[in-house]
C-alpha cells in the first residue's frame, strides 16, 4: 500500500502476530507500547518478545479515554530515553484506536523517527488509524490538536482479533467499511452483502478480503489528488462526530457515525443533491449486521450546533459536505448556520418520528 507516498508492506490474515518476533530480531532495541485492555484479553495471541537478541522494554497504557493525551506521550518519551532507545530502534504499537495514534506519534516524533509497526487489536483500527499514516494526541479538550503525517514500516493486521471482537466492536468497522464503498469503491458494498449476518462474517474466509479491499480503499481515497474524494473521507463524520461529543461519548462510534451519514445524506437532498440509492444501500447493509443510529431528537440540534460552532465556527462560515451522490462519485456541498439549524430540525420532524428511515 501507499501511505504518505510511501510503499507500507501491510499483511492481513490469521496469526500474523507470529512475524513480530522475527522482525524484532533485526534491533538492537525494541520498545512494545500496548493496552491493558488487549494485554489482558489477547495475552496468549502477542507473542513474547522477551527472548529476542536485543534490549526489550514493554510499556502499558490504561485503557480509558485519556489514553492519548500529553502526559502519557511525556512518559513514554522519558522511558525510552532513559532505555537509551535509539533512532535505530523498532516501535511496535497493540491496541486500538487511540493506542495505535499515541505509538504512531511517538515513533515519528523521537529523534526525527523510527521505525514503526501498528498491530491493530480492534476491527476500527484496522480498517482506520493504524492505515491511515495520520497520528495524533490530544491537548486539554482539543481531540488530535498535535499530528503528524508518517509512514509506518510495515503494517500487521491480524484477523485473529477481528474474529474474537465484540460484535459493537465489528459493527464500528463495518460503518466506515459502508462509508468508503458508498464514496469509492461499491465492491465494499458487495462483500458486506456476502454474509447474512455479523457471526457469518466473523468466521468467514471471506473477512481477510474485505479487510484487505478496505484498507486499499482507505489508502486510496487518501492519497487521491482529487480534493474532494480526499475529502470524502470525512462523510457521515462531521455530523457524527459532533454528535459523540454531544452525547458525552454514551453513543457509541457506530451509532453516532451512521446518525451523520443519514443526516449528511438528507442536508444533501436538501440541497438539490438526490441520494436515495446511498441512503438504500445504507439501511441494507444496517439491518444485516444490526446497525442502530443515535437519536439526534434526543441530544438535542441546540448542542450538536454548539459542538459543530466550536470545531468548524459555522457561525460565521458555511460548513462544506461530501457526500455520494450515486455510488462511488462523491459530490461537495455546503450550508450556513441558519439552513443547517432548520435542516437538522427539519430532519428530525421527519424522520426521527418514523422508525423506518
Amino acid at each position: 500500500m501507499t501511505i504518505n507516498s510511501t510503499d507500507v508492506p501491510v499483511t492481513v490474515g490469521d496469526n500474523v502476530v507470529e512475524r513480530l518476533t522475527e522482525i524484532s530480531q533485526k534491533y538492537d532495541r525494541v520498545v512494545l507500547i500496548a493496552g491493558s485492555d488487549c494485554l489482558q484479553k489477547f495475552a496468549e495471541h502477542i507473542p513474547d518478545l522477551t527472548g529476542i537478541r536485543g534490549e526489550f522494554t514493554k510499556i502499558t497504557l490504561n485503557f480509558d479515554e485519556n489514553l492519548k493525551n500529553i502526559r502519557n506521550y511525556q512518559k513514554i518519551i522519558r522511558v525510552m530515553i532513559e532505555r537509551n532507545i535509539t533512532t535505530e530502534s523498532l516501535l511496535i504499537g497493540i491496541g486500538g484506536p487511540r493506542l495505535c495514534d499515541i505509538s504512531g506519534f511517538i515513533a515519528s516524533t523521537y529523534r526525527g523517527g523510527i521505525d514503526y509497526i501498528p498491530v491493530p487489536t480492534l476491527p476500527l483500527a484496522q480498517v482506520s488509524n493504524a492505515v491511515s499514516g495520520i497520528n495524533g494526541i490530544n491537548f486539554s479538550s482539543f481531540e488530535d490538536a498535535m499530528s503528524t503525517k508518517y509512514a509506518p514500516k510495515e503494517i500487521a493486521v491480524d484477523t485473529y482479533f477481528t474474529r474474537n471482537a465484540e460484535n459493537d466492536e465489528l459493527r464500528d468497522a463495518i460503518t466506515d467499511i459502508l462509508r468508503y464503498g458508498l464514496l469509492y469503491d461499491h465492491a465494499l458494498i458487495s462483500l458486506l452483502n456476502g454474509h447474512e449476518d455479523i457471526k457469518v462474517l466473523k468466521e468467514s474466509d471471506g473477512l481477510v478480503r474485505l479487510l484487505s479491499k478496505t484498507i486499499q480503499t482507505r489508502t486510496e481515497l487518501s492519497g487521491n489528488s482529487d480534493p474532494v474524494h480526499r475529502r470524502s473521507l470525512n462523510f457521515g463524520k462531521i455530523i457524527g462526530e459532533a454528535i459523540l461529543h454531544a452525547s458525552k461519548y454514551r453513543a457509541k462510534y457506530y451509532e453516532a457515525i451512521t446518525a451523520g451519514m443519514f443526516v449528511e445524506l438528507f442536508l444533501a437532498e436538501r440541497s438539490g443533491i438526490v441520494c436515495r440509492e446511498s441512503r438504500d444501500k445504507a439501511m441494507s447493509i444496517m439491518d444485516r449486521y444490526g446497525i442502530k443510529k443515535a437519536s439526534v431528537k434526543e441530544l438535542g440540534i441546540d448542542a450538536i450546533m454548539k459542538i459543530l460552532n466550536e470545531r468548524y465556527n459555522v457561525e460565521n462560515h458555511n460548513l462544506q459536505f461530501v457526500v455520494p451522490e450515486e455510488l462511488g462519485r462523491p459530490a461537495l456541498f455546503e450550508m450556513s448556520h441558519d439552513r443547517l439549524y432548520s435542516a437538522l430540525r427539519a430532519f428530525t420532524e421527519q424522520y426521527e418520528f418514523n422508525p423506518l428511515l
